[in-house]
């Protein structure tokens, strides 16, 4: 496992280059070369994925390795993103992300004092995993959306004012909060039943501060689905509103992870 570890975390810092590069330099060599090494850490870290699993250290056996899933998710996604839809600069602020999930997650020991979970309990981290994976997505896409954006309010046409077109990228954006939403809701839901059989409202579980900033970033969401619908926002709007969601769930993971660091 350090060995495949290490293999990750070197193509995924390789690949983070290479797609930085990527806003700076030529095309095609670059882009090329930036697949290549992402699709070696996605590999890498599928194969570990798998002997860790053996080993009964599944994705959702621990904080660590939910956060280390998270970064698979994420890698995953924008290698596949960027061959369907050709969102190369998309990388530039999603791979690196996942390379820091990814040392985060190997540097932090697992919780000794995490309560035991059961069915109910995997079903929720495997949930609340994906949720923010998928409102990660979202995010980058609002990040990349506000880029673009910006770029050609001042006639910037070179560089990332090259990636899809704007609606594209709303389009993807509002797609990606359209099924993290319910997949994020249902992980509330179970989280909220789990607790109730720790021990409802008066065990220690249910005071933690995350728990009420998942709640928040979730009504962003909701928030955001129902402007969308009912008051035609789009675009710039939507878009901050998407960054302030994927804030809260961040915290919410932080918070977790800086629990048992230190």
């Amino acid at each position: 496992m350090a060995i495949l570890t290490t293999v990750q975390i070197l193509a995924y810092a390789l690949a983070s280059a290479l797609y930085l590069g990527y806003l700076f330099t030529a095309r095609g060599p670059v882009t090329r070369m930036a697949r290549a090494a992402l699709a070696v850490g996605v590999g890498a870290q599928l194969a570990d994925i798998g002997v860790r699993c053996f080993a009964r250290q599944n994705p959702v056996s621990s904080t660590p390795e939910a956060v280390a899933f998270v970064a698979f998710l994420i890698a995953s996604a924008t290698l596949l993103a960027g061959f369907r839809y050709k969102l190369t600069a998309a990388g530039a602020f999603s791979v690196p992300g996942s390379l820091m999930l990814l040392m985060l997650a190997r540097v932090v020991p697992a919780e000794a004092d995490a309560p035991r979970m059961g069915s109910l309990g995997r079903i929720h981290v495997f949930l609340a995993t994906l949720g923010v994976a998928v409102f990660a997505l979202a995010a980058v896409l609002a990040v990349l959306y506000l880029v673009e954006e910006w770029r050609l309010r001042h006639k910037r046409f070179d560089r990332v004012g090259r990636e899809a077109p704007l609606a594209t990228l709303d389009r993807l954006a509002l797609r990606c909060v359209s099924v993290g939403f319910p997949v994020f809701t249902v992980a509330l839901v179970t989280g909220a039943i789990w607790i109730a059989r720790l021990g409802g409202v008066a065990s220690s579980e249910a005071h933690r501060p995350e728990y009420l900033i998942a709640v928040a970033a979730w009504l962003a969401f909701g928030v955001l689905l129902v402007a969308r619908v009912g008051a035609g926002w789009r675009g710039r709007r939507a878009a901050w509103l998407t960054l302030g969601g994927f804030g809260g769930t961040l915290v919410v993971l932080l918070f977790y992870v800086l629990r048992y660091a230190v």
